[in-house]
């Protein structure tokens, strides 16, 4: 209940300061109505990009434990997740996965979540050595080094390069959070990291994640004519995907725009652009959602029904 309220309480703050902000600044936001349809067009398919490669990695780690799934239940899956990550708190969408492996697949929900949180693991790798490749660009091209940032970044890489490379035994008598989430991690990082081919397509996957986000900031910042370098999308685009991983509200709503506004200090941008930008990636993934979203999650509910009544009869 307190994690609730505590959800609630950002949630609404973070929405009433953007009525208040915009309200007062609304000519700020006219580049909003003179996105291209293309630039649309090219977010959309970036974003279903997105969202197959989520669904690729539940196949992939589903796949070390003999569970074979098929093209509709990984999609699905995908859709109905990331539409319950943005409409419910606390990432429901993990759970509805965890439940549908559980009740289809026989998949126990404490194994599920324990290998799901490897993806996370190497989420934060990555995009720690992508800000850090972003800063690195700016560098060369002159520009300053923001030191906060940077070392946010080289701790951030270095706590994903030390789970994955060192073994790391949480006892089993922490139940809550945080050691219970950091157990789970090194719990699930010790059980798919021998499968050496398994391995190698996540991080194939997470490339092409990352590839993807990339692009879509950059295509995000263009849309509305805001300049920004390569290195600064580069650390735009990691900034997002780490706070994404900051579940505290639907979508992270509000926790991403937060490191937005904040990176527009390092990379030269308005708080304006930093909504600009954000609302413009958001509108796009909200319209995809709520158009398959409700289908996908109307198709599981539909698979899990089923499951259950076989099991009675049986």
């Amino acid at each position: 209940m307190v994690r609730k309220v505590i959800s609630l309480a950002v949630l609404a703050g973070f929405l009433l300061w953007v009525i208040w902000y915009v309200t007062g600044n609304i000519d700020k936001f006219a580049a909003i109505g003179e996105v291209a349809w293309s630039d649309v067009f090219v977010l959309t398919v970036v974003f279903l990009t997105i969202l197959i490669c989520n669904g690729m990695f539940i196949v992939v780690v589903a796949s070390a434990f003999q569970i074979r799934l098929e093209n509709v239940e990984w999609l699905s899956l995908s859709f109905a997740s990331s539409f319950a990550n943005y409409f419910l708190p606390f990432k429901g969408g993990t759970g509805l996965r965890a439940l549908y492996m559980s009740k289809i697949h026989g998949f126990p929900v404490t194994k599920f979540i324990s290998t799901l949180s490897v993806i996370y693991l190497m989420h934060i790798v990555v995009n720690g050595i992508l800000g850090l490749v972003g800063m690195g660009l700016i560098k060369l091209d002159g520009g300053p080094i923001n030191m906060t940032v940077f070392i946010f970044f080289v701790l951030v890489s270095l706590l994903g390069v030390v789970v994955i490379t060192i073994d790391i035994n949480v006892p089993a008598r922490y139940e809550r959070f945080p050691m219970a989430q950091l157990r789970r991690v090194f719990v699930g990082w010790k059980k798919v990291r021998h499968d050496r081919a398994l391995v190698g397509k996540l991080w194939l996957l997470m490339l092409v994640l990352t590839l993807a986000t990339i692009w879509q900031c950059k295509v995000a910042f263009e849309a509305v004519s805001i300049s920004i370098s390569s290195g600064g999308v580069l650390i735009y685009a990691a900034s997002k995907n780490l706070a994404m991983l900051v579940s505290l509200t639907p979508g992270s709503l509000g926790v991403v725009e937060v490191f937005s506004i904040y990176l527009g200090t390092v990379l030269d941008y308005s708080t304006s652009d930093a909504l600009l930008v954000q609302g413009l990636i958001r509108s796009v993934a909200i319209i995809v959602l709520l158009i398959f979203g409700p289908a996908a999650l109307l198709l599981l509910r539909r698979r899990i029904n089923s499951s259950e009544k076989i099991t009675r009869k049986g």
